[in-house]
């Protein structure tokens, strides 16, 4: 699946227009079998088209079959180039009406349209990236299966607030006028950088990371077909090593016995991370809480706990 910054090449981009809301602002999510969430979205009031939840887009993606679909054409010159996670592509700029997620529509929004490449993971129609997520207060209820956007400062956040909370720290790339949002996570007992991407099905970090937690990448080394398999998915020659049984913390959230993936990925050099030790924290850490995500206060606050499988796809 792309990992998804997305860059304007085009000189000017409107600002979008403001978010209009209808009621109820909520509705179902689900989980996929990689542990990412999932909801539907309308577009033109076509669809539901079904669309990973993604804090770490920039930009709001449909793949190439939801265009042929809706019959979008491109919006403005120039493309958008898309960063995978192993590659780079030029993605089509298409401008809906409007797009309808949780009771909530956004119009004027610019969308960005993935290429073709045969890789498309099964069930799904696009990504749901900040540029829509960050104007709300995001509710993911795991009782319910409920995905919940409320207004910033709406009295309805006041009793998720009273959830164990976070800080989340916003940071902007270079060329890129849009915050990411990192965490001060513990792994063991070594605090990385990370960073919060919804849109991963499994925790990462880099090399620079593991060596602190004491794995070490001079004692793997990867035969040929085995490294050229990695290469095409992760774009790196370097060996990548499942770290289980390991303890992560956020503040007072604790999940014990986590499996971490152990990679140079390009993903991190995307997000400058490829020079320190750093991590990315997916949905699979969260699969079974909670989540309030106060984009405008800075905070992540995370709910209680729920084991129930039934509720997974």
């Amino acid at each position: 699946m792309w990992r998804t910054i997305v860059l304007l090449a085009a000189l000017v981009c409107a600002a979008a227009p403001p978010a209009h809301a209808t009621q109820p602002a909520e509705q179902p999510y689900r989980i996929d079998s990689g542990s990412r969430f999932l909801t539907a979205v309308m577009i033109d009031g076509k669809g539901p088209f079904s669309f990973v939840i993604d804090t770490a887009s920039s930009r709001t993606l449909i793949y190439e079959h939801v265009r042929a679909a809706l019959g979008l054409a491109q919006s403005q010159p120039g493309s958008l180039t898309v960063y995978g996670i192993n590659s780079t592509a030029n993605a089509l700029p298409v401008k809906p009406g409007v797009l309808t997620v949780a009771g909530q529509q956004v119009s004027g929004l610019t969308l960005g349209v993935l290429p073709y490449s045969g890789r498309e993971p099964a069930g799904v129609d696009g990504i749901l990236g900040i540029d829509v997520l960050a104007r709300y207060f995001v509710v993911l209820d795991r009782s319910a299966m409920r995905l919940i956007l409320l207004p910033p400062d709406s009295e309805a956040a006041g009793s998720y607030r009273d959830w164990p909370d976070t800080p989340l720290t916003p940071r902007r790339l270079k060329n890129i006028p849009i915050n990411f949002w990192y965490l001060p996570a513990q792994f063991g007992r070594t605090r990385l950088t990370t960073l919060f991407d919804l849109g991963a099905g499994m925790t990462m970090m880099n090399w620079f990371a593991a060596e602190r937690l004491g794995v070490h990448e001079r004692d793997f080394k990867l035969p040929a077909d085995v490294a050229a398999a990695v290469r095409d998915v992760l774009g790196t020659d370097e060996p990548v090593v499942k770290v289980s049984g390991l303890d992560i913390a956020l503040d007072r959230r604790h999940w014990d016995n986590q499996t971490v993936l152990v990679a140079d990925s390009d993903v991190f050099t995307h997000f400058n991370l490829d020079e320190s030790p750093a991590a990315i924290v997916g949905a699979s850490l969260f699969r079974d809480n909670s989540l309030a995500i106060d984009f405008a206060n800075h905070r992540l606050h995370i709910g209680p706990q729920v084991k129930w499988e039934a509720s997974r796809s």
